[in-house]
């Protein structure tokens, strides 16, 4: 799995809320967008697992607003894992509008893989951590140089 993911969005007019800018909720769903695309990309099967009764699940969001998104505006949300342990997977993110270069948002989420069946949480075993790259440190902006 490549450890830095970028997700594209245009912000649409019903992401807007009554104060003429993004409701908060719709970070949260972006940053949910941009972790199911990035766990595809790196070979995760999101629906056989989901047959299997295994699946993902979040036990906490942390989300720092810096700045509106509004309508029209074309968004960039990096994700990366920060931690990865036996029982969770620490994954960051940085919601960005690159036209303007303003970081929007930075959220953290703490997901734990669940069976599904008795609710309980699974061990990821070792095979399944060597296969995850967590970052120490946060990749560059996306108008920065690497």
């Amino acid at each position: 799995m490549n450890p830095i993911f970028q997700y594209n969005h245009v912000v649409a007019p019903e992401e807007i809320d009554q104060q003429e800018h993004v409701h908060n909720l719709r970070y949260l769903q972006w940053t949910l967008w941009a972790a199911h695309a990035h766990s595809a990309a790196g070979g995760w099967d999101s629906a056989a697992e989901l047959k299997r009764g295994i699946g993902w699940v979040v036990r906490s969001h942390d989300v720092t607003y810096r700045a509106a998104a509004l309508a029209g505006d074309e968004i960039l949300i990096q994700t990366w894992l920060s931690e990865a342990t036996q029982i969770a997977v620490r994954r960051r993110y940085r919601i960005t509008r690159p036209a303007d270069r303003q970081v929007l948002a930075k959220v953290e989420t703490r997901w734990v893989l669940v069976d599904l069946r008795d609710r309980k949480a699974i061990r990821l075993t070792d095979t399944v951590l060597d296969s995850l790259q967590a970052l120490s440190e946060p990749p560059p902006l996306p108008w920065q140089s690497r």
